[in-house]
């Protein structure tokens, strides 16, 4: 049997829908998408009334766009298609209308274009791993990732562990630290990467993790393994 467009199946249980596509994403291509991506956030200004304001994740329109489209958006398309979720009730070319508030639309540019890069950097590792075949499944949840701190899911020997990746950075130390103090990590063996830039893997524009980070998982999953 044969669906268009790679879908396998589409579900609905208890009202709720689910839509599963195979062959969306391969490494090798993704890392060519990702080779040619433009990236123009490096080194913005913050704008404090933005970075301290509550707005809807970026991540749902990123994955929602990578889903939609096969491919990565660039940082234009993810940009402007938040913009349409979020569904300001004014906007015009320098400031924003939301829940009231006006804010300045430039600042919010450049706190999603902050965080643009590491969706993409996620996005490649989950992928990365997959490809490896070193875990009998590797899974990844929205909700999982956003609502309770935890990354990657790899399973190896029957045993699951989640993957936290923590750039080094003061962003990335204190952007943890919020959701360690936010989330119980008790009910969950969870593996923490700590990466500094100069042990990434710069393709165009995106640094990117990659065998040092998974020779390093592999031997905390051992190490955990034997101490059980």
């Amino acid at each position: 049997m044969s669906f268009l467009k790679q879908i396998k199946d589409i579900t609905i249980t208890n009202g709720d829908w689910s839509i599963i596509r195979t062959d969306l994403l391969t490494l090798e291509g993704l890392v060519q998408q990702i080779e040619s991506l433009p990236y123009t956030g490096k080194g913005l200004v913050k704008d404090e009334v933005i970075e301290n304001t509550c707005f809807p994740p970026f991540l749902q329109v990123f994955y929602y766009l990578v889903f939609q489209l096969r491919r990565i958006p660039d940082e234009t398309l993810f940009f402007e298609e938040y913009l349409k979720w979020l569904a300001p009730t004014e906007l015009t070319e320098t400031t924003f209308t939301y829940n009231e508030q006006i804010y300045s639309r430039s600042g919010l540019q450049a706190r999603a274009l902050r965080t643009y890069p590491s969706l993409v950097r996620d996005l490649h590792f989950y992928y990365f791993l997959l490809a490896s075949g070193k875990f009998e499944s590797v899974d990844f949840s929205m909700c999982a990732d956003y609502g309770e701190g935890l990354g990657v899911l790899v399973t190896k020997n029957k045993v699951s562990y989640a993957v936290s990746i923590l750039i080094d950075t003061d962003r990335g130390a204190a952007f943890k630290e919020i959701k360690e103090g936010r989330h119980d990590y008790r009910h969950v063996t969870e593996i923490k990467l700590a990466v500094g830039f100069n042990k990434l893997v710069k393709k165009g524009n995106i640094y990117l993790l990659g065998e040092k980070q998974l020779a390093y998982l592999l031997e905390e999953i051992k190490r955990i393994a034997v101490g059980r």
